[in-house]
């Protein structure tokens, strides 16, 4: 599969660099997986979609969870992932 973006690129978000990583090893929704070997997620705890996320999500769903931007490497699409602790995803950070 061809790549389309093959740096780790800036957060939309907060213009952090974002950090190769590996999807989690469960699958979401219908059962088929995550479709990429790995995307970029936005690891900065000051970037504005992660830190109201926490707030968004407790109001409005009573979850204590957030969003960390996310950006699939294929198509470049930008997306969130919901995150339920400040350390999810960090265990599958692919160095570079």
């Amino acid at each position: 599969m061809e790549m389309k973006i093959k740096e780790a690129p800036m957060c939309p978000h907060c213009g952090t660099k974002m950090t190769k990583t590996l999807p989690p090893p469960f699958n979401f929704g219908d059962g088929l997986g995550w479709c990429v070997e790995y995307f970029y997620i936005c690891f900065n705890d000051e970037c504005k979609l992660y830190e109201n996320g926490w707030d968004h999500l407790k109001k409005n769903y009573g979850k204590t969870a957030s969003y960390r931007c996310m950006i699939y490497p294929d198509n470049g699409v930008v997306d969130s992932v919901c995150v339920l602790s400040p350390d999810a995803f960090k265990g599958q950070i692919v160095e570079e």
